[in-house]
């Protein structure tokens, strides 16, 4: 085939158009390989709410590549690299974009076999069984909500790591104030049970929170949508 005379003008014309698309889409494939997102957030949530469910966001954006920082300090999004974090709180955070993903309850877990299986039928009865105590959680306030105020103060193996509390809960060591967003993957397991249906129900709620100035990300904006989404669907 030979181009015509207005071919071979027209393709004078468009070559440079041509040129500048190729770039443009060269310039998108790299973006897309190249997508990182560095995510933080407490090291229980990490461990028993995001780790579980990511293989269906790498199945979904095989381009992403996440970053997972856990600690206890809250992320600043300006000296430490984060881009988006999971918080705990009231969702008012000066500067910050918060989207709600949950809000939280509190209740009394325990293993199955705690006891012989012989488990506690009333939050009077917990008392005869070792509780298992959060340092960040008041087993005083979650008896009070259920109508019973404590003479005594509770004592026993108390924990600053809820990740080491809950493994205490599942290997049988007593009864722990369990968060439902951490405890539903193992009570639907069976490694947990719930003990009563009362819950302590808080104000705070978890956000997936960033800087409003990350909208402009691709690859934020797909995390953030897909943290909704697991939200919702759990």
């Amino acid at each position: 085939m030979v181009p015509t005379p207005a071919g071979l003008r027209l393709q004078a014309g468009v070559k440079g158009a041509f040129s500048e698309l190729n770039a443009a889409f060269g310039s998108l494939h790299t973006r897309r390989a190249d997508a990182e997102l560095t995510v933080s957030l407490l090291p229980v949530m990490a461990a028993r709410w995001l780790v579980p469910r990511l293989s269906r966001f790498t199945a979904r954006y095989p381009y992403i590549n996440l970053h997972i920082k856990t600690g206890q300090a809250l992320a600043n999004f300006k000296s430490d690299g984060v881009d988006i974090a999971i918080r705990f709180g009231t969702g008012d955070w000066k500067g910050l974009r918060a989207i709600k993903l949950f809000g939280e309850e509190f209740f009394p877990v325990c293993s199955p076999s705690l006891n012989g299986g012989r488990l506690p039928k009333d939050p009077v009865a917990m008392l005869s069984e070792p509780l298992l105590i959060d340092r960040n959680l008041s087993w005083r306030a979650w008896f009070k909500s259920a109508g019973l105020k404590l003479d005594r103060d509770i004592v026993g193996t108390s924990f600053t790591d809820t990740n080491a509390l809950m493994e205490a809960a599942v290997t049988g060591q007593g009864i722990a104030l369990g968060r439902l967003s951490i405890t539903r993957s193992d009570m639907l397991a069976g490694k947990l049970v719930r003990l009563f249906d009362h819950s302590l129900r808080v104000a705070y709620c978890h956000y997936a929170v960033y800087p409003t100035s990350s909208e402009s990300n691709p690859a934020l904006v797909a995390f953030r949508d897909w943290l909704v989404e697991e939200a919702q669907r759990g």
